[in-house]
């Protein structure tokens, strides 16, 4: 154990041992075998307040299969080092998740609709924890698409990228405006209020590495990312998911979404289904990479920038094949 790590777990109530650093962070187990990670942390103060109110709130609603977070001896959130803050948590030993196994998905999906549920309820939340409205961001996202466009066009010499962003720019601002028109059918607001009333949380930063697989169950680690949101946010990125990892879908999109149904404790209705699809239709990385390449007034390209932007492209395409079946069901042939 290093002099670093010594000090910062003087503050915790653990007796440490088979103390080692991988990752950039330090692991270590107590006397009765359980594990633990201590790591550094951005969060604010209120943000860690606030996943210690969640994990403590669903703990005490019967939901255990989490990342938790411990307190110092003193009470304190987290314990520090100058300006740094570090925070002791649970290491999960198990596996990441994998988005490609049929009875995996489905497990996944059910414990996140046990997740929406036991969050809910939760007191003391502050506004910023609340998920900000789809149809502002789309409509940030359809101005700064066409302050792009205009620059590009503008210019007096195309790059490869210039070329790329002008071919797609139409495709995806149909997809924004198809988004927005989505959103409205289907009364967005009224459903974002009725998550607000509730103060249900959606995770918000669902991966491969926050879906740990421990003795055949799913763990929910990396809350530190949670909003009060409407679920779709987090069915969303499970598909998106899905869509990046698999290439020979087993699972259709309709099938998927039933798959949450199944254990949702609220029904999920044609509305919500069209919100589902509003943000599978909305920019994602081609906007960030054009945000990126334009933002450094490039005159060129790198590789990789280009690579990203083709694969992203690619995808979108491949997307469209899967998610024509829930487009038929919200009413776009």
């Amino acid at each position: 154990m290093d002099g670093l790590c010594e000090k910062l777990i003087a503050n915790y109530e653990i007796n440490a041992s088979n103390v080692r650093k991988t990752k950039g962070y330090y692991v270590m187990s107590d006397a009765n075998a359980n594990t633990y990670s201590l790591r550094k942390t951005s969060d604010s103060d209120e943000r860690i307040a606030l996943r210690l109110l969640l994990q403590e709130h669903l703990v005490n609603n019967g939901f255990v299969d989490i990342e938790k977070i411990y307190k110092t001896k003193t009470g304190e959130l987290f314990a520090s080092l100058g300006e740094q803050k570090y925070i002791l948590c649970d290491n999960i030993v198990g596996r990441e998740s994998d988005f490609n196994e049929p009875g995996e998905l489905t497990k996944i999906l059910t414990k996140l609709a046990l997740f929406h549920y036991k969050t809910e309820g939760l007191s003391e939340v502050c506004e910023q924890f609340y998920a900000k409205d789809l149809t502002q961001s789309l409509s940030k996202m359809r101005t700064e698409l066409a302050m792009l466009r205009k620059k590009v066009v503008a210019s007096k010499s195309l790059s490869n990228f210039d070329i790329l962003f002008l071919k797609n720019y139409e495709h995806y601002e149909k997809n924004i405006h198809m988004s927005s028109e989505l959103l409205k059918s289907a009364k967005y607001s009224e459903k974002l209020k009725d998550a607000f009333s509730k103060n249900s949380f959606c995770h918000n930063m669902l991966k491969k590495e926050s879906l740990v697989i421990k003795d055949g169950e799913v763990f929910i680690a990396m809350l530190s990312g949670a909003y009060v949101d409407h679920f779709s946010a987090d069915i969303a990125l499970v598909i998106n998911k899905y869509m990046k990892y698999v290439t020979q879908r087993q699972v259709g999109i309709v099938e998927l979404i039933d798959k949450y149904c199944d254990c949702a404790k609220t029904e999920v209705d044609g509305d919500d289904l069209k919100i589902i699809l509003a943000r599978l239709l909305m920019p994602g990385a081609f906007l960030e990479a054009a945000r990126e390449y334009y933002s450094k007034k490039r005159s060129w390209a790198p590789s990789a920038l280009i690579s990203e932007i083709e694969h992203e492209i690619n995808s979108k395409a491949q997307a469209f094949e899967y998610i024509e079946p829930l487009m038929r069901i919200c009413g776009l042939d």
